[in-house]
């Protein structure tokens, strides 16, 4: 009997261990991949193991402790895994982080969907350690930004496609910070710097350098095939276009905005490229 109920302890912890790497609001999903929480206050959440998608279907996850300190996280996920937004979703709380990401060995994860996803903490909207995180094809909105603790030189952050209002800093990302057909706005004095631990959007200070690589509505001025550099790659897909009518690589053709794709837009790019 001993050797059974041990057995049968051990079988516990295995499953629980299993599902422990995607938690909401503390708890791992049931036999059939749903979560239950009060703190999820409209909607559902879905876990499918096979696919390792979380699915936010309308979902509002509403955690106020009182404490700016709580280290409870909405929702933590340590394992390669899609999030996957459907409707209007929200993930709110007053504790340190919105929603978790981390591992110590590197993991992906993206964030993708047809839907909106607002995020608001105290410290980190988005909490990301050792994770290649992708936010692709999404309207985001953060109060607090993006960040990770310490170990930005083994993360990366891709916008893909993406509409997203960040009032917070983007910290210590990696080596580099990639934007794709994107629309994000900061506020007003945000820039970006280098830093030991990769490349940071800052907000909050005068000292704005002149390398700043986004507008303040989003696409890169002379990024002409949406790969969030200014190259001579833009002005051989103009020429390809001109020569051509080849438009394959064309993403945002009219940098001078006249409403047409001339021989202006290379003047354009050409400007851009030599500092003009």
């Amino acid at each position: 009997m001993n050797k059974f109920f041990l057995l049968l302890f051990i079988s516990i912890i295995f499953a629980l261990g299993a599902n422990a790497s995607v938690t909401v609001c503390g708890n791992s999903p049931d036999e059939n991949g749903n979560y239950s929480s009060p703190y999820i206050t409209r909607g559902t959440i879905t876990w499918d193991a096979t696919s390792h998608t979380l699915t936010l279907d309308n979902a509002v996850i509403e955690y106020n402790s009182g404490n700016p300190y709580d280290f409870f996280y909405p929702i933590e996920i340590t394992e390669d895994a899609t999030i996957l937004i459907n409707g209007e979703c929200k993930i709110l709380t007053d504790g340190f982080v919105a929603l978790s990401l981390q591992s110590y060995n590197a993991k992906d994860v993206t964030i993708t969907g047809n839907g909106t996803l607002i995020t608001s903490s105290t410290w980190k909207d988005i909490f990301v350690r050792t994770t290649h995180l992708t936010i692709k094809n999404i309207n985001l909105e953060t109060t607090e930004g993006i960040g990770d603790n310490g170990d930005g030189v083994l993360c990366t952050l891709t916008f893909d496609n993406v509409q997203a209002k960040i009032n917070g800093f983007i910290e210590r990302i990696g080596e580099g910070i990639t934007f794709k057909n994107c629309a994000i706005t900061y506020p007003e004095d945000a820039y970006i710097a280098r830093t030991y631990y990769g490349y940071c959007i800052y907000c909050g200070n005068d000292d704005i350098p002149d390398y700043i690589i986004i507008t303040r509505n989003g696409s890169v001025a002379g990024d002409v095939n949406g790969d969030g550099d200014v190259t001579g790659s833009d002005v051989t897909a103009l020429y390809n276009y001109l020569l051509f009518n080849d438009s394959s690589a064309i993403v945002n053709g009219d940098q001078n905005s006249d409403g047409n794709i001339t021989g202006s837009d290379v003047t354009a790019v050409y400007n851009i490229l030599l500092g003009l």
